[in-house]
């Protein structure tokens, strides 16, 4: 992935020791737009494949430059062909050719702060019933910088293929995978998934809506603007070279807001002609599908990118952040953070593991945490780095720290009148990434 400016300043906080978080500006737009699209590149070895990909890939690169956020499934074999053209600063890492890369690829004009990717538990077919044991399929997890302190999470996802029973069972799992996944790392978050799903609301045995649509809050930018907001029913039968945009495609766009973000898909847009070569032919066996999306920033919390290692699963306390200011924080560590949550007046929320010894700051009436400073270190040659230390600052002056400090470091600092009062990051059994939510006072 090309470095954001966030990557260059973690680069040079293990240098320095210690460097502030970048402060919000209040001069930034307040709403905006930008336009993302999904699009199935069909980018399988010319050998398997029944279209032209490598004179078709070529043809696609310039065309994706007309957006700000792309979605690429199937880009195996000819990534030099697709990126030939980019004109984006950021992408995630191309993961290989069939059977090593799982095929997703995302390109942005935000920064990209963190990407991660996924495989799915369950899958089916490896040579028949859509191939899916073939590659490592899965999705992938981006977090999005749209303006300081303000981010959005986006999801490039291919799910399991064909319309056998054990496909279909393996889809549903993927959906409910991926599902799970979002309420731990985006609770609480703007969220937009766009990608192929290989679904369909009218076809017996998928349930994108049960899945995935409810469990998520999530709406569906072609039910929102093409439909009316109504879901067909099982069984209609809704082809695109008969009905065009009334038509379901299995690549979709489903989105929703968050607590500083709010989102909408303003349009879905079924490209039919725009990524054809000269004598009309489409350029790979999907649709480009796009939206136009829209935003408002809701300056009540701000979020920052996090600093650590690669593992863990992602979390979030954005969602469950109390009324008020947190009344404790609690911290359990070794060597290495093992362990840390917040009290709040609506409860305790704690992520990581069971380890360490337990620490508790119980904060006075009116003090707050304004600032946070964050280590990280291995724990062994087989391990990636995880948090080895932290320490914050309240506005009383106090300082209060846990774990053992390393050289490679990064303090967050909100801005003035704004406090600490949340976390967002990576976990498993040790804190393995951390960042910070800001709320305004």
């Amino acid at each position: 992935m090309k470095l954001s400016y966030k990557s260059i300043i973690v680069f040079i906080a293990g240098i320095a020791n210690t460097i502030a978080s970048p402060i919000a500006d209040n001069s930034q737009a307040k709403e905006g737009s930008f336009r993302i699209l999904s699009y199935n590149v069909g980018g399988l070895p010319a050998i398997i494949s029944s279209s032209k990909p490598q004179e078709y890939t070529k043809q696609i690169s310039p065309k994706l430059n007309a957006f700000d956020i792309v979605n690429v499934q199937e880009d195996f074999g000819y990534n030099n062909e697709l990126t030939s053209q980019l004109q984006f600063p950021y992408q995630t890492d191309f993961t290989g050719n069939v059977p090593l890369g799982n095929g997703l690829m995302t390109f942005s004009k935000f920064p990209l702060c963190t990407s991660t990717r996924e495989v799915w538990k369950d899958t089916h077919g490896f040579i028949s019933n859509g191939a899916d044991q073939m590659i490592p399929k899965g999705f992938c997890y981006s977090s999005v910088e749209i303006q300081t302190g303000y981010f959005i999470d986006i999801y490039n996802i291919h799910t399991d293929a064909d319309t056998d029973e054990k496909s279909l069972a393996a889809r549903r799992s993927n959906l409910s995978q991926l599902a799970e996944y979002i309420n731990n790392r985006s609770a609480g978050k703007a969220v937009i998934i766009f990608g192929d799903t290989n679904s369909r609301y009218t076809r017996e045995g998928d349930d994108v809506e049960g899945l995935l649509l409810k469990p998520c809050n999530l709406k569906d930018a072609w039910i929102q603007n093409v439909k009316g907001g109504i879901i067909p029913p099982k069984g209609d039968s809704l082809m695109v070279h008969d009905l065009g945009v009334q038509g379901e495609v299995v690549d979709k766009i489903l989105f929703r807001s968050g607590k500083n973000v709010e989102i909408n898909a303003a349009t879905f847009d079924l490209l039919l002609t725009e990524f054809t070569d000269a004598e009309g032919n489409q350029l790979s066996d999907h649709y480009p599908i796009s939206s136009r999306i829209d935003y408002k920033l809701i300056d009540n919390f701000l979020t920052t990118d996090s600093f650590g290692g690669s593992g863990g699963q992602g979390f979030s306390f954005l969602e469950r952040i109390g009324n008020g200011l947190p009344k404790a924080l609690i911290v359990s560590a070794g060597d290495r953070i093992d362990r840390i949550g917040f009290m709040y007046d609506t409860g305790l929320v704690v992520v990581g593991g069971n380890g360490g010894e337990e620490r508790v700051y119980e904060f006075q009436e009116g003090e707050y945490i304004t600032s946070l400073t964050v280590c990280k270190a291995t724990k062994n040659r087989l391990s990636s780095k995880r948090v080895s230390f932290i320490e914050i600052t309240t506005n009383l002056g106090t300082k209060f720290s846990a774990g053992k400090y390393t050289n490679e470091v990064m303090t967050f600092t909100p801005p003035n009148g704004y406090a600490i009062v949340g976390f967002v990051g990576n976990a498993s059994n040790e804190i393995d990434r951390l960042g910070c939510i800001y709320e305004k006072l």
